[in-house]
C-alpha cells in the first residue's frame, strides 16, 4: 500500500512538471542555505574540540585593576605555569606556556634559505600531554627534550626540506640559534585558536634571556599560559585558590591589583576578546545571528511551498472528493500528500546538496574559512541532512495533506473550487514570510551602515601610506643610521618607531603621578616611540611641544585629551609640567595631543601615554618601523627600504605591510557578517517575493468569476486592480507596523554592544518599509494586470 502511494505521488509531481520545477527550486535555495549556514556554525562551534582532553583545559587570565583603565590580559608571566602546577598538585595535571617574542614572526632558515614565519612558539615539553597532535615523525616524550628542538608541520617540513624525513636536520632561528628537527606532527586543523607552524624548545631561551626573566619575573606576561586540570569539575575549586596564589607570589606593588581567572579551551575562540588574543576570535552572538537567519530562510521556503501546496489542492479536490466516494480514508489521503511532500523534500536536499558543493569555494572566500562538504557526509550529519529533509517534507505538506482530507466529499463535489478552503492560513504564512524579509532588509541596511561607519571614521590619524616593517633588535640597532639614509630621498616622508602597531595594538605600562605614593603605580595604555613618531604618524598636538631628541625617560612624555580628562587638570595647558613618572626614573608632561584611536573602534578610547626611552631598552622596545610613503610613490618607496633592508639586516627578510590592510584585516569578522547577511537576506527575499507572487496568483484565479460580473456591469481596471490586490496592501501596511518596532529593538540592543555606532533614524526604517511595500505592491500588479484583461464571457462559461 505505501508503495502505491508512492507512486500516486510520483505521478502527480510529474504530471504538473511547472509546479514542481517551482516547488523544488524554492526549496533547494532554502535548504541549500541552511546548509551552508549550518556548515558555518558547526566549524564555529568545532574550535579546539579535536584535543581529546580539551574539556579539561583552561587558560589562565589576569584583570589588572588601576586608577587608570587597566588591564584584561590574556598572557600570564613567566613563573606562573611552573607555580600552579607545583603549588596544586591535587587540581593541576600538567602546564604549559606558548611564548612568540612578542612579534608576528620568528625568523625560521636552513642553509640560505631564510624566511619569517608566523604561528612559531616557544613552549615546553608538556605541550604534548595537554594537547593532541598526530606525530609523523619522532616522539611526543623526546620531541622538545633538549633546547635546541624544534618541531615542524608537516606543510613547514615540505617547504624547507622537501620531505618528512627531517629528523635530526638542523635549521637556525632568528639571528642564528641552533635548531635540530626532533619531530614532524601533521598539519594542525584550522579549527584552532592556537594555530602552529612549528613549535621550539622553551629552554631556548636560555640562550636569548637572563633566567631572572623567565623564571622569577612577576610582572612580565609575555606568555599565554594553560593548565590540564585532573577533572575539569575542579576548575571552580582551582579559581577560588587564585586569589591565595596571587598573594603568595606576586610582589607587593602588584598583590591588590591582580585577579587570576580560567577559561575553558573550547570557549575561547567565541567568547574570549581579551588584549594580547594569540589571534582575533569570532563572536558568539554572530553565530546566534546565523543561526536565526538559517532557521528562516527554510521556515520561508517551507511556507512557500505549503503556499503553493494548498494553492494546487484546490485543484484536485474533484480528485479527492471521487477517491473519498471510492472508499478512500482520510488516513490514506493524509499518507498519499504526505508522501508527495517527502519525495519533493528528498530530491530537494539532494539537489541542493550539489548546490552547496559548487557554491563551497565562493562561500569558504567570502567567510574566509576552509570549509569542505565532506563534513556533510559524516554518518550524524548524513543522518541530520536526511531527518531535515523528511522533517520539512512533513512540516510543509501537512497542513495541505490535513485540509484535504478533511473537507467532506459532498461539499467538494458540489463546489470543487472552494472545497479545500485554507485562505486565511495562506494569507497568515505569506504575512510572516513578508514579516521576515522586512526585517531581514532593515537589519542588513544597519549593519553595512554600522560597518562602513567603523571602517569610514575618521581615526584621528591618516593611516593611508603608513608602511610597517616587524623588526629584530639586530635591525633597531641600526635605526639612526638606517633614518638618516631613508629620510634622504623624498619618495619617504618620515620615518618612526614603536613597540606596537599604532591603530591596532599597544601595550600596558605602568606610571606614577602627583596623586599616587611615590612607590605606587596605576595602568595606562601606551606606546614607546621615538621623537619621530607624532609627525610621521601626523597626530595634533593641542598643548605645549612635541617629544625631541633630547627627551629621554627622565625628562618627557605625551598623553591625550581624555588622561587629561580622568586626572582632572583641567585644560591641556594645565597638564603640562606635570610629574608623571615610571619605575625608571622621573618624567614630565611636556604635551597633550589630540585624542586618537590607537586602537580599533570597538573599544573607547582610553587614557593614553606616549614614552621614549634611551640607552639598552631603546632597543629592546623598538619592534617596528614605520615609514610615512608619499603617494604615489610607493614602488620607489619599496625597493630603497629593501635594499636598505639588505643592508642593515640581511639575516632577516624584510616583512612589510600597509597599515591601512591591517586595518581592514582588523574588521575581517565584521566585513563576514555584513556579507553572508546580505547574501542570506536576498535569499529570504527573493523566496518571500515568491510566495507573494504564487499567491496573488492563486487569489486572481479564485476571484475569476467576481473579476468577470464586475467588468461586465462596468468596473474600470482601476476597481478590478483593487479587488485583486487590496488584500496584500493591508498585508504590507500591518506587516511593516509589526515588524519595524520590533526589528528597531533588535537593532538599538545590538549597536549599544559598540563603543562607536550610527543612531538608528525613523526615517530610515520609513523609506525600508516603502521598499518592502513596494516590493508586495509588484508581486500583484502582474496579477492584477491579468485580470484587468480577461474576457469575461469565457471566464463565465468555463464557471
Amino acid at each position: 500500500m505505501f508503495r502505491h502511494y508512492l507512486k500516486m505521488a510520483w505521478r502527480n509531481l510529474t504530471r504538473d512538471r511547472a509546479y514542481t520545477a517551482l516547488n523544488v527550486f524554492v526549496l533547494v535555495i532554502g535548504m541549500a542555505s541552511f546548509l551552508l549556514i549550518g556548515l558555518y556554525i558547526k566549524d564555529e562551534l568545532s574550535f579546539d574540540r579535536f584535543h581529546e582532553n580539551g574539556d579539561r583545559v583552561f587558560r589562565v587570565w589576569t584583570e589588572l585593576s588601576a586608577d587608570g583603565p587597566g588591564e584584561r590580559s590574556a598572557s600570564m608571566s613567566f613563573p606562573v605555569a611552573r607555580a600552579l602546577k607545583e603549588q596544586y598538585p591535587e587540581y593541576v595535571e600538567e602546564s604549559v606556556r606558548f611564548f612568540n617574542m612578542q612579534a608576528p614572526f620568528i625568523t625560521l632558515g636552513k642553509d640560505s634559505l631564510r624566511n619569517n614565519e608566523s604561528n612559531v612558539y616557544f613552549t615546553d615539553p608538556s605541550v604534548f600531554k595537554i594537547f593532541t597532535f598526530e606525530f609523523i615523525k619522532g616522539e611526543a616524550e623526546t620531541a622538545l627534550a633538549d633546547s635546541t628542538c624544534i618541531v615542524l608541520t608537516r606543510e613547514l617540513a615540505i617547504k624547507y626540506f622537501g620531505t618528512i624525513d627531517v629528523l635530526g636536520e638542523s635549521m637556525f632561528a632568528e639571528s642564528g640559534m641552533p635548531l635540530t628537527v626532533s619531530a614532524v606532527i601533521e598539519d594542525v586543523p584550522s579549527s584552532t585558536h592556537i594555530p602552529i607552524n612549528a613549535l621550539i624548545s622553551m629552554r631556548a631561551l636560555n640562550r636569548l634571556f637572563s633566567s631572572s626573566l623567565t623564571e622569577s619575573n612577576w610582572v612580565w606576561n609575555p606568555c599565554w599560559t594553560y593548565v590540564l586540570l585532573k577533572d575539569g569539575s575542579c576548575a571552580q575549586d582551582l579559581e577560588a585558590e587564585l586569589p591565595v596564589f596571587i598573594e603568595r607570589n606576586y610582589p607587593d606593588l602588584m598583590r591588590n591589583r591582580v585577579k587570576a581567572h580560567l577559561m575553558p579551551l573550547q570557549d575561547i575562540h567565541l567568547n574570549s576578546h581579551l588584549q594580547y588574543e594569540i589571534k582575533a576570535n569570532s563572536y558568539v552572538e554572530n553565530v546566534r545571528l546565523f543561526s536565526i537567519v538559517g532557521f528562516f530562510i527554510l521556515v520561508v521556503a517551507c511556507i512557500n511551498y505549503t503556499n503553493l501546496a494548498t494553492s494546487r489542492a484546490t485543484r484536485m479536490t474533484r480528485e479527492v472528493g471521487v477517491s473519498k466516494v471510492l472508499g478512500a480514508s482520510r488516513k490514506e489521503l493524509i499518507l498519499r500528500f504526505l508522501g508527495e511532500s517527502i519525495i519533493l523534500s528528498v530530491i530537494s536536499i539532494f539537489v541542493s546538496l550539489v548546490l552547496v558543493e559548487l557554491s563551497l569555494p565562493l562561500f569558504n572566500e567570502l567567510t574566509n574559512k576552509s570549509l569542505i562538504s565532506a563534513s556533510m557526509f559524516e554518518p550524524i550529519t548524513i543522518f541530520m541532512i536526511l531527518a531535515l529533509a523528511i522533517g520539512v517534507g512533513v512540516v510543509a505538506g501537512m497542513y495541505p495533506a490535513w485540509i484535504l482530507s478533511a473537507t467532506s466529499p459532498t461539499v467538494i463535489l458540489r463546489n470543487s473550487r472552494k472545497g479545500s478552503g485554507g485562505a486565511r492560513v495562506r494569507k497568515a504564512l505569506v504575512f510572516v514570510q513578508f514579516c521576515v524579509a522586512l526585517g531581514l532588509i532593515m537589519g542588513t541596511t544597519v549593519v553595512n551602515r554600522q560597518f562602513d561607519f567603523l571602517q569610514n571614521q575618521d581615526i584621528g590619524f591618516n593611516e593611508e601610506g603608513l608602511l610597517i616593517t616587524p623588526v629584530k633588535w639586530e635591525a633597531a640597532k641600526y635605526y639612526p643610521s638606517m633614518r638618516e639614509k631613508m629620510m634622504a630621498d623624498p619618495s619617504i616622508l618620515g620615518m618612526t618607531r614603536m613597540n606596537e602597531v599604532v591603530g591596532l595594538k599597544h601595550n600596558m605600562h605602568e606610571y606614577n603621578h602627583s596623586k599616587l605614593d611615590s612607590n605606587d603605580y596605576t595602568y595606562f595604555a601606551s606606546l614607546i616611540v621615538d621623537e619621530h613618531f607624532v609627525s610621521t604618524i601626523g597626530l595634533d598636538i593641542v598643548a605645549g611641544r612635541d617629544l625631541t631628541k633630547e627627551d629621554d625617560h627622565l625628562k618627557g612624555v605625551l598623553v591625550n585629551e581624555t588622561l587629561v580628562e580622568q586626572m582632572n587638570w583641567g585644560t591641556p595647558e594645565n597638564a603640562l609640567g606635570k610629574p608623571f613618572s615610571t619605575p625608571e626614573g622621573e618624567e614630565r608632561v611636556v604635551g597633550v595631543i589630540k585624542d586618537f584611536h590607537f586602537v580599533s573602534l570597538s573599544e573607547e578610547i582610553q587614557p593614553f601615554a606616549l614614552d621614549v626611552v634611551k640607552g639598552p631598552a631603546e632597543v629592546f622596545f623598538t619592534r617596528y618601523f614605520c615609514f610615512r610613503v608619499a603617494r604615489g610613490q610607493e614602488e620607489r618607496a619599496e625597493a630603497l627600504i629593501a635594499a636598505a633592508w639588505e643592508e642593515y639586516q640581511p639575516r632577516t627578510p624584510l616583512d612589510a605591510f600597509y597599515l591601512e590592510d591591517a586595518m581592514d584585516q582588523a574588521y575581517e569578522s565584521q566585513n563576514t557578517l555584513r556579507i553572508l547577511m546580505l547574501v542570506f537576506s536576498l535569499v529570504a527575499v527573493a523566496i518571500a517575493c515568491l510566495g507573494l507572487f504564487a499567491l496573488s496568483a492563486f487569489t486572481a484565479e479564485q476571484k475569476t468569476r467576481e473579476l468577470s460580473i464586475r467588468k461586465i456591469i462596468g468596473a474600470n481596471d482601476r476597481q478590478l486592480f483593487k479587488v485583486v490586490a487590496i488584500d496584500f496592501i493591508r498585508m504590507a501596511l500591518w506587516g511593516i507596523l509589526i515588524t519595524a518596532p520590533i526589528t528597531y529593538a533588535v537593532l538599538y540592543q545590538w549597536l549599544n554592544s559598540f563603543a562607536y555606532h550610527v543612531e538608528l533614524n525613523w526615517l530610515n526604517f520609513i523609506t525600508i518599509s516603502l521598499f518592502g511595500g513596494s516590493l508586495a505592491l509588484f508581486a500583484v500588479v502582474f496579477q492584477a494586470w491579468k485580470a484587468s484583461k480577461l474576457d469575461p464571457i469565457a471566464a463565465l462559461r468555463y464557471e
